[in-house]
């Protein structure tokens, strides 16, 4: 576990917020009770590029060859940079395998994207602290390699 932790309140806080108006009450709260059960964690770096309304992010699992690439649309500012924490999630194998679409909450304080499954069940997320430079949220597709 790598020594970027953030409250798991404020995650749930920014999640809910971000995607009220996207998914179900449902499937929002299946995810909340999910990001508030994982325990299992692996530590992870990646980068984001922000311009404005497009924004693409890599995630690598430290210590393995996976690497997460996403492109999403969303509200911010141009910027990026580099993160790194840790991917929290009870089933790498799944996470790696049914990734289909992200959301993501990049704040002053932290960075962090949720990774969904084809219908909208939470597979893991990475939570995050790091050198970039954005503010936004968004979501988009993306895959494990």
């Amino acid at each position: 576990m790598s020594e970027t932790t953030v409250d798991i309140d404020t995650i749930v806080s920014d999640f809910e917020a971000s995607v009220k108006d996207v998914l179900d009450q449902e499937k929002i709260d299946a995810a909340v009770a999910t990001l508030r059960a994982t325990r299992t964690s692996y530590p992870a770096t990646g980068t984001v590029v922000g311009l404005i309304f497009y924004y693409r992010i890599t995630v690598d699992i430290t210590g393995t060859q996976h690497q997460f690439v996403g492109n999403a649309g969303g509200v911010g500012g141009l910027g990026g940079g580099g993160f790194w924490g840790d991917v929290y999630t009870d089933d790498i194998e799944r996470l790696y395998r049914d990734t289909v679409s992200f959301q993501f909450n990049a704040t002053p304080v932290y960075f962090n994207v949720n990774f969904f499954d084809g219908s909208s069940n939470l597979l893991g997320n990475i939570q995050a602290g790091g050198l970039a430079v954005l503010l936004g949220t968004g979501g988009g597709s993306g895959s494990w390699s």
